[in-house]
């Protein structure tokens, strides 16, 4: 109804903002009730993923972490190291108010403490970065409290996000901010080029579906 062409389906194991189902149980019912081309998200990293996608009515998959996780990918190299170490991650409400899958790290320990005073720091940052002005900034924060049911706190725990994520994955500071990440970081080892990974991923698809008769 709102002119989409597709509509991607994440579940609860992607990484950055989330929920608590899982993607076996939220793509079969989405498939169900959109007529339109549905995109997997949420645990993807291989062929195998794709052949079950495409069994639960999916047209493709969508893959955040694992695509992070390239040679290609503009991350910078340190943060990537960071990735390919890291074993598990963490759903904290810490960053903006609402569920966000990160990498478990010190820093995300620390914003247990001192978040009205960091929300409003980063607040003031992103307005730097925007180009916004206090008063569009917090017309803006009106809109979201309308439209997303917001609390005043969480509008303004809001700003964490831009900013913490920028730190992290454009400035290289894995030290002063947020690594969103699928829980699929835990099981990727390795930085192919895209092309490389998606020819991969096509190779074990077809593996996978040819032994489908066999069994």
């Amino acid at each position: 109804g709102w002119g989409a062409d597709a509509v991607i389906v994440q579940g609860g194991e992607g990484g950055g903002h989330t929920g608590p189902l899982a993607t076996t149980l939220l793509l079969p019912q989405v498939v169900d009730a959109v007529d339109i081309p549905v995109i997997a998200a949420g645990g993807f990293f291989d062929g195998r993923g794709l052949v079950a996608a495409l069994a639960y009515g999916a047209c493709g998959i969508a893959m955040g972490t694992r695509f992070l996780l390239t040679s290609d990918s503009p991350v910078p190299d340190d943060v990537k190291k960071l990735y390919l170490a890291a074993r598990e991650t963490v759903v904290t409400t810490k960053v903006d108010g609402v569920p966000h899958r990160v990498l478990r790290t010190p820093f995300v320990a620390s914003l247990e403490r001192s978040r009205l005073l960091r929300a409003v720091a980063n607040g003031a940052r992103f307005r730097r970065l925007s180009g916004l002005s206090w008063a569009e900034l917090i017309r803006e924060g009106r809109r979201m409290r309308r439209g997303r049911e917001l609390t005043w706190a969480q509008v303004l725990q809001a700003a964490n996000t831009p900013v913490l994520l920028r730190a992290a994955m454009v400035d290289g500071r894995a030290d002063l901010g947020v690594m969103a990440s699928g829980q699929v970081v835990g099981v990727i080892g390795d930085l192919p080029s895209c092309r490389e990974l998606i020819e991969r991923i096509m190779a074990e698809a077809e593996t996978a579906l040819a032994r489908l008769p066999a069994r």
